[in-house]
């Protein structure tokens, strides 16, 4: 008897020992966002419209003013269907500055070369830059009216504290094991951020919950990239790309909610972070194998070639895209994100067969097979329409003209009645000193020939002088001030350099053609 109760004493005191090492030793369970979605986010609060952007520039001399003229734009991206559009403020003598943008849903928006701003329709941006201050951070102020101003007045602050990733990380050069190390830190990190949103971040207090909602996704939309972006760095040569592919990214799946399956990141995330995204935790997107197009019409040699040999035609490359993402990475059927990156993959292989009206329209039926998403779809319909008012329906729409056809204007009138390639360049940029050096021989070889070629860079010539003359660069070159270049970028509509443009002997762009068929058309 005396043994039976030792016996039972001993078990009552060894079995919480046992209990609490088998807690120990069980795994910390992913956090999950709380408490979010916040808001209600409507069909219509995801619909586009106009938002007022104004702001003034504060200087002690008026000549400061006078020379922001043509160098603060608007950088508006459609980040879902791949558009960009860039819109040039008219800066007053009095530093005051104004637009109405539309955006086609509420979006982050470059006030270029100053900071990002939160444009919801219907609200206004207010953007001061204080010259006078001794930092852009302190002489950039941003308010608003409602989420926008409440997000734009954030975005800074949140960024720094929550996003302030070590700059020169350079962990891609010590090879993919590494990397996978430092993801299961950067992971780490970024539970920490959830956990700190779930008992309330100290900045959001007093925040609309929209605007709650907008800056919390921002915030882990972030992390992500983050993670993204060294993956795209890091060299996978001599691996097993698939089954890395895999391994690196299977933190997502646990994390989906809030990271990828997220109708949020849609007016939260921006330009970069679907790049990064697409690129990388959708790669099966890039490594399918090879797709045919089925012609719209029923052709019975093409019936009988499909019945006796396997091809891979565009609906089903759609679907065995979302369908690997599923197998592999655990993810969604319908994960918002892969339907994002689905649209903008065929949104950006029409800029490449603009004239291929039949195979972007099957391309385009067989993207949207995997889109389900109101709001994606309806996007992605609008996107199409545009597309075939552009590029089908020739319509002549008496535009009136604006500075940046002006000027334009002026500066191609000498060499009228000659096919022109257009290259807008400047000192400071590597690729357009190289791609001026790689187009040496072809400026020689049709220096006789009725095509010109126009270098236009807003540095002055005494600045171009040491690569020009030394490198033997022929060709017109054309200075222009500041403020012309800024009319150009907009008349044009681009933000990277070298920006090449083709121009036939009638002044027409010409935008899928070379000099030699250009030339070729006027024999």
């Amino acid at each position: 008897m005396k043994s039976f109760i030792i016996t039972i004493l001993l078990a009552l005191l060894i079995t919480p020992i046992g209990m609490e090492a088998k807690k120990k030793s069980k795994k910390e369970e992913v956090p999950q966002l709380l408490n979010y979605p916040s808001a209600t986010l409507s069909e219509y609060r995801l619909h586009g419209g106009e938002v007022v952007i104004k702001g003034r520039v504060l200087a002690n001399d008026p000549q400061i003013i006078k020379s922001m003229e043509g160098r603060i734009s608007a950088i508006m991206r459609d980040y879902i269907v791949r558009k960009e559009k860039t819109t040039l403020f008219d800066i007053k003598a009095d530093g005051t500055f104004s637009m109405n943008l539309y955006v086609p849903y509420p979006m982050f928006v470059l006030i270029s070369p100053l900071t990002d701003v939160y444009a919801c329709p219907g609200d206004t941006v207010d953007v001061t830059m204080d010259t006078t201050k001794p930092s852009r951070e302190e002489g950039v102020i941003l308010d608003g009216t409602g989420v926008s101003g409440e997000v734009s007045r954030l975005v800074n602050k949140i960024r720094k504290t929550y996003c302030d990733f070590p700059t020169r990380d350079d962990i891609h050069k010590k090879g993919p094991d590494s990397l996978i190390v430092w993801r299961d830190v950067q992971v780490a990190c970024l539970d920490d951020v959830v956990r700190k949103m779930n008992t309330g971040l100290p900045e959001l207090e007093g925040c609309s919950p929209l605007a709650s909602d907008i800056l919390r996704t921002y915030i882990v939309s972030q992390h992500l990239e983050h993670i993204c972006r060294y993956y795209m760095l890091t060299d996978m040569e001599n691996i097993d790309r698939v089954a890395y592919w895999q391994q690196f990214f299977s933190f997502v799946s646990p994390r989906e909610k809030y990271l990828l399956d997220n109708p949020l990141l849609m007016i939260s995330g921006n330009e970069f972070f679907f790049n990064y995204v697409e690129y990388t935790i959708m790669r099966p997107i890039y490594a399918g194998g090879a797709q045919e197009y089925i012609p719209f019409d029923y052709d019975p040699t093409i019936a009988k070639t499909i019945s006796q040999e396997k091809h891979i035609y565009r609906r089903e490359f759609r679907r065995n895209v979302m369908n690997e993402l599923q197998d592999k990475l655990h993810l969604s059927p319908t994960d918002f994100s892969a339907q994002v990156s689905q649209l903008r993959n065929i949104f950006n292989s029409t800029e490449w067969h603009k004239d291929q009206h039949d195979l972007i329209a099957d391309d385009f039926a067989a993207t949207m097979s995997v889109i389900t998403h109101p709001e994606l779809i309806r996007r992605a319909i609008l996107t199409y329409r545009d597309f075939i008012k552009e590029n089908e329906i020739k319509v002549v729409e008496q535009k009136p003209m604006t500075k940046g056809d002006s000027i334009f204007k002026r500066i191609i009138e000498p060499y009228k009645g000659n096919v022109l390639y257009v290259d807008f360049w400047e000192m400071s940029c590597g690729p357009c000193r190289a791609t001026m050096l790689s187009m040496r021989d072809e400026v020689e070889a049709n220096k006789d020939k009725p095509v010109k070629y126009l270098y236009i860079t807003d540095d002055t010539p005494e600045q171009c002088k040491s690569f020009l003359e030394p490198n033997n660069i022929k060709g017109e070159h054309i200075h222009i001030t500041r403020a012309e270049w800024g009319y150009l970028q907009e008349k044009f509509q681009f933000t990277g350099i070298p920006f090449v443009v083709l121009f036939d002997k009638d002044g027409k762009q010409r935008d899928n053609a070379t000099i030699q068929q250009l030339l070729e058309e006027m024999k």
